[in-house]
């Protein structure tokens, strides 16, 4: 299995201009939320035309408000950009431009999630390659390259004849909520089996896959943006008491128990929460000091996170998490921000940079610790080089400096050597 570990730094970086093959992504919905596969097409999007399918599922649909509202919108945006498109005199085209000087377009497929009746799966193939074609054709596009982020995509593989296909696997679905776990791991290893290679965002998802076609390509950060200082604090947030807060899914990986214990343990703090709530948070609503700010744009982020005290990463301890590599670690740690933890796999590197809550430190004393910025103990028996000891004289530099190799454009160019192989 190959691990990339890129030193590019974060500043002006360009992909080769040979071999730079058009490409075809199956995705989630684009600007749902900022995922690691949204941030590496978009800067391998910069040098080659890329077609973005917006989700295909990965469960089937059912009688729910919620998956009536993803059905209204999806049928709602072909609708309106077929009206669009027809005004300005073009052929009608279920595609979007997400920036007028790139070739870069989104499709909403208009087809049946994870169907599995013969008639559903012909119906949504003949469907997505008529729009499939109406944008290859816009964009001009032959020879492309497939990339899937999602494992269903291995259904609609022969609509590109024999076209290299790359897996770029987030998440381990076995253990994702809201997946048809049966269907999806069926799928996957049929997409593994056809994928010329899979890129996985952390080192313990490699032991899935075939070691020859394994590659770890770990998450990025967008290192300009969250360490920049920025100059004002956002209206909404509290004021008059310290700040620990996080931002992103507010869902069942959150250990509710651990930040009920947390808040009554700190009555002089505030906890501020940012993202879309998708679970019951009444545990935490009880409490005047914790703030639920709801969705905001991700270059907003810094804004917040730099006028925190503290970030918290307070997940349960499960596989999924144990499997994960989350985004925020790298964004927390670019904006200077101390950190409390709860332990998992990916903080390996990054350790010495935390505040890890344990048996020994309860979460609440991990906050108060980071607050007064005391490191953890140094091990000197472990200690490499006297940098590491000198470090702890400028921490805030020294977090951010963690990660200051680890651009997304970094990473673009290290999945960009495999696609050449393609």
């Amino acid at each position: 299995m190959t691990n990339m570990k890129s030193n590019s730094k974060p500043s002006k970086v360009s992909l080769p201009s040979i071999k730079n093959r058009p490409l075809i992504v199956f995705g989630e919905d684009w600007g749902a939320h900022p995922s690691s596969t949204q941030h590496i097409v978009k800067v391998l999007g910069h040098t080659r035309p890329v077609i973005w399918l917006n989700s295909i599922g990965l469960r089937k649909p059912k009688l729910t408000p919620h998956d009536f509202k993803r059905l209204f919108n999806k049928v709602k945006s072909f609708l309106v950009n077929q009206s669009t498109n027809n005004e300005k005199g073009h052929d009608a085209e279920e595609v979007t431009n997400i920036d007028t000087n790139s070739h870069f377009l989104i499709i909403n497929p208009l087809v049946m999630p994870c169907a599995d009746s013969w008639f559903s799966l012909k119906l949504s193939k003949v469907i997505l390659k008529w729009q499939l074609n109406l944008a290859c054709k816009k964009l001009a596009i032959k020879d492309p390259i497939i990339w899937s982020s999602l494992p269903t995509a291995v259904d609609y593989l022969e609509l590109f004849d024999n076209a290299p296909c790359v897996y770029y696997c987030g998440d381990d679905f076995n253990s994702l909520a809201g997946v048809d776990h049966q269907f999806v791991s069926d799928k996957e290893a049929l997409l593994v089996e056809k994928s010329n290679y899979i890129f996985t965002a952390s080192e313990k998802m490699l032991a899935k896959f075939p070691r020859d076609k394994a590659v770890n390509i770990p998450h990025g950060v967008n290192f300009s943006l969250f360490s920049k200082q920025v100059m004002h604090t956002p209206d909404d947030l509290p004021q008059g008491k310290p700040i620990a807060g996080f931002y992103g899914s507010i869902s069942a990986w959150l250990d509710q128990n651990l930040l009920v214990k947390t808040i009554k343990a700190l009555p002089h703090w505030h906890f501020v929460f940012i993202g879309k709530v998708d679970c019951n948070v009444d545990k935490l609503q009880q409490f005047s000091n914790v703030y639920f700010l709801g969705t905001r744009p991700h270059n907003d982020l810094p804004k917040y996170i730099q006028n925190w005290n503290v970030a918290m990463l307070p997940f349960v301890n499960n596989k999924q998490i144990q499997m994960c590599n989350p985004l925020k670690l790298r964004e927390y740690l670019a904006s200077g921000t101390p950190i409390v933890t709860t332990d998992f796999n990916a903080l390996k590197g990054y350790r010495k940079h935390l505040q890890i809550a344990s048996d020994v430190t309860p979460f609440h004393q991990a906050i108060l610790l980071a607050n007064a910025e005391i490191t953890p103990a140094v091990n000197f028996d472990k200690l490499e080089n006297i940098s590491d000891l000198l470090a702890i004289t400028d921490i805030k530099t020294t977090r951010k400096s963690s990660v200051i190799n680890e651009s997304w454009e970094s990473r673009a160019m290290d999945v960009q050597r495999y696609l050449m192989m393609c």
